[in-house]
């Protein structure tokens, strides 16, 4: 099963979350700038992001409405909206004809099926069951969960997940001041090649345990989260 998700965590889509102190967002920086790391941000408020997402004709209405209800409240989306655009992606698969995906909610925060069981299904049904992930998902939640996963967890607008993560984990005061993205980086580089059978909490400096670490996690769609998710069976 380990193996499985390794394989998954290396084609995992990263994303964004929460805080530092000034402190230790300079030492971070830093290291970011002695090691190359790409600190480039995809907008600069919210409104930027809300504003750039409008012209996307694949976005259903259903999401143009919840982001122009957010640029009355600061580019917030509350988390009614949120999920119910989730349910949305949901019911779309399965009209589509597959069972629905599980939840997979980890503190209210939803993950897509990131990898599912292809048991009974042919070649093209997987082709065609990727397209119809795909289009569920940029129609129904795409935006409004970029929006909400950038209020929650990436108040800096990186554009790089793993800055984005690291900079949660500061913000929150869920790692030393002096942690940086070379630190994370290692230990990252050390889970992924261990052979020994071991989870992801026994390789990282930081507690997750800890429910505060996790929503940093999910909201940046960390690969690290992937082993706690459900497998979904589309064909039931």
């Amino acid at each position: 099963m380990k193996t499985l998700h390794r394989a998954l965590t290396l084609i995992a889509v990263i994303a964004y979350i929460v805080g530092a102190s000034s402190c230790s967002r300079n030492t971070a920086e830093t290291d970011n700038d002695a090691v190359g790391i790409d600190t480039g941000k995809f907008a600069s408020s919210a409104s930027d992001l809300i504003d750039s997402l409008f012209d996307d004709d694949e976005y259903a209405e259903s999401q143009k409405r919840v982001l122009r209800a957010a640029l009355h409240h600061d580019g917030k989306i509350p988390y009614a909206s949120y999920s119910a655009a989730w349910e949305s992606y949901r019911q779309c698969l399965v009209d589509k004809g597959y069972t629905k995906p599980p939840q997979n909610l980890t503190n209210g925060i939803y993950f897509a099926p990131a990898y599912f069981s292809s048991e009974g299904l042919t070649e093209a049904q997987s082709r065609k069951l990727g397209e119809d992930i795909d289009e569920c998902r940029i129609s129904q939640v795409y935006a409004v969960d970029l929006v909400y996963r950038a209020q929650l967890g990436n108040p800096e607008f990186y554009g790089d997940p793993e800055v984005a993560l690291v900079d949660c984990l500061h913000r929150k005061n869920l790692v030393p001041q002096n942690y940086t993205m070379n630190q994370y980086r290692k230990e990252y580089d050390s889970y992924m090649n261990d052979t020994s059978g071991g989870m992801p909490e026994d390789w990282f400096s930081f507690d997750f345990n800890d429910s505060a670490v996790l929503s940093c996690l999910a909201a940046n769609k960390s690969p690290l989260i992937q082993p706690r998710l459900e497998i979904w069976k589309p064909l039931g």
